[in-house]
């Protein structure tokens, strides 16, 4: 993102998050807070509070708890006493974390959607601010702001590499590369879902994001809103080889052609694992340059003989992004 771009993009004054709060508490948007979780009892207290304390008036919490076994269960017993009927959740097999969040969306009548794992954390203030942004921008749908990844115990390790752009194909054409939002730090309205879709792949929120682009523009708000933690049992940490492969195989369903920032990111997590949620940023080598070709040219042959062609001019578009960020 460029200082243009970050210009272009929408940060509340402290006067118009004053006339937000000001407002009837009626003519507030509510949120529903989804919250899909699964052997998640270390962290899903401070997720938990982390929402309890944005002390947003209308908001409804739903955690879809995929069958834990440790003790998950009773503190989801412990928060529905403690805050009442504005606190929903079911602890049984759902399906997966996919299916998780579209049960939980489903169950919800918000206006507004909020979506965070049950081992990650909002910021303070971070409703007000997205009410905010809705008020003073009724007809936008999608918004989201910075993320930081952090430890278990919440010490900063590096920031999500969040990026945006005003101009709808450059969104379009970023995210063909990377996911640009947060996906803790993204809301939509429940309207996007009606119009655009619920989740539908195990890439979960990046094949959402690739599909919603193609109809709806995404906004950005130049401020953190969330912290996600890496740990063992992170799905962000779990970055294997599959993983990535299945990454490349939704980019080709959207675009009909992996891109080579795909397969270098594959070929330098085969070198040295998910590097980035240790803190490290290794070099890239001459040796995962031609690794990342080779993969480039196999899963693209692979999924699309014709894409070739294509596939060659997202080498070359590639290279010459390179050049000119340098």
């Amino acid at each position: 993102m460029n200082e243009l771009e970050k210009s272009l993009a929408f940060k509340a004054t402290p006067e118009e998050i004053a006339e937000v709060r000001a407002l009837p508490v009626k003519s507030l948007p509510t949120f529903s807070v989804v919250v899909p979780s699964f052997n998640q009892a270390e962290f899903l207290p401070s997720t938990l509070d982390s929402i309890l304390n944005q002390n947003y008036p209308r908001m409804e919490i739903f955690v879809a708890d995929g069958g834990s076994e440790d003790e998950s269960p009773r503190i989801l017993e412990e928060y529905k006493k403690r805050v009442g009927d504005s606190f929903r959740y079911y602890s049984h097999p759902d399906g997966g974390h996919m299916h998780g969040v579209n049960n939980a969306i489903a169950a919800t009548s918000g206006e507004i959607v909020a979506w965070i794992n049950s081992d990650d954390i909002y910021t303070p203030d971070t409703f007000w601010k997205i009410a905010t942004f809705f008020h003073f921008n009724r007809t936008a749908m999608i918004v989201y702001g910075g993320s930081k990844y952090v430890d278990e115990h919440l010490q900063e390790i590096v920031n999500y590499p969040v990026d945006w752009s005003p101009l709808i194909r450059e969104q379009i054409r970023r995210m063909k590369h990377s996911c640009l939002p947060p996906q803790p730090s993204l809301f939509f309205k429940r309207t996007a879902v009606k119009l655009c879709g619920e989740l539908a792949s195990d890439m979960v929120d990046y094949e959402l994001w690739l599909r919603w682009q193609k109809d709806l523009p995404f906004f950005y708000y130049d401020d953190l809103f969330s912290l996600a933690r890496v740990h063992p049992k992170a799905i962000s940490a779990q970055a294997d080889r599959a993983l990535l492969r299945r990454i490349c195989e939704v980019v080709h369903e959207h675009h009909g052609v992996v891109p080579h920032s795909w397969t270098l990111k594959m070929a330098h997590n085969e070198a040295y694992g998910a590097a980035w949620a240790r803190g490290e940023s290794p070099p890239i080598t001459r040796s995962i340059h031609l690794r990342a070709l080779m993969l480039f040219f196999i899963l693209n042959l692979r999924l699309s003989p014709k894409a070739l062609v294509m596939a060659l001019k997202s080498v070359r578009s590639w290279f010459w992004d390179a050049i000119r960020i340098q």
